[in-house]
Parts: C-alpha cells; structure tokens; sequence
C-alpha cells in the first residue's frame, strides 16, 4: 500500500533540524488514508523507508498506522545516516 499513509500538514524541509525539532514538526503531520482503516485493522506491518535520519518520520508514521489499528509496525530502512552527539535515535543499531 505505498499510497495508505498522507502527510495532512504541510511541513518544512527537515534539513538541519535538530532530533527534537523533527519531532515537533511532524507531530501530527501523517495520517492513513480513511479507505485504507479497515485493510490496516489488526494487521503487523512493515514500513519501507529509504533513508532512516533522527526516526522522526518513521515514528510519524507509525504513530499514524498504529492509530489506524495495525497489530505492529516493522521499519525497515536501506540506509541510515550516522547518529549524531545528541542521541539520534530512540533505539540501539548494531551492525559491523
């Protein structure tokens, strides 16, 4: 379902925001579609995103299909920008 999530708000370009500011500016911005509520119900899914910064769209999104009924949410991302001093993200990533 790549089009079952929409961004209701309009936001700014996140580049070069803080961790926090991300947060802020997305809060609320993301929403599953209405057609897709009942496809979304009780179902594990799995988020496909390309580039995984400070999580703040990934957590947006999750929120949003979390609230649509979905069981669980998987994110899973192709690249991941190195965390920053500030703790970038909200979970551990190992790897080698």
């Amino acid at each position: 379902m790549p089009d079952a999530l929409v961004r209701v708000t309009p936001t700014n370009s996140l580049a070069g925001f803080s961790r926090q500011e991300r947060y802020r500016e997305l809060a609320e911005a993301i929403v599953v579609k209405p057609r897709y509520k009942d496809e979304l119900a009780g179902k594990n899914i799995v988020l496909v995103d390309d580039v995984l910064t400070s999580g703040a769209t990934a957590s947006a999104c999750t929120k949003a299909l979390k609230a649509a009924g979905a069981t669980s949410v998987s994110v899973l991302v192709a690249a991941l920008v190195p965390g920053q001093s500030d703790g970038d993200l909200d979970f551990p990533v190992s790897g080698g």
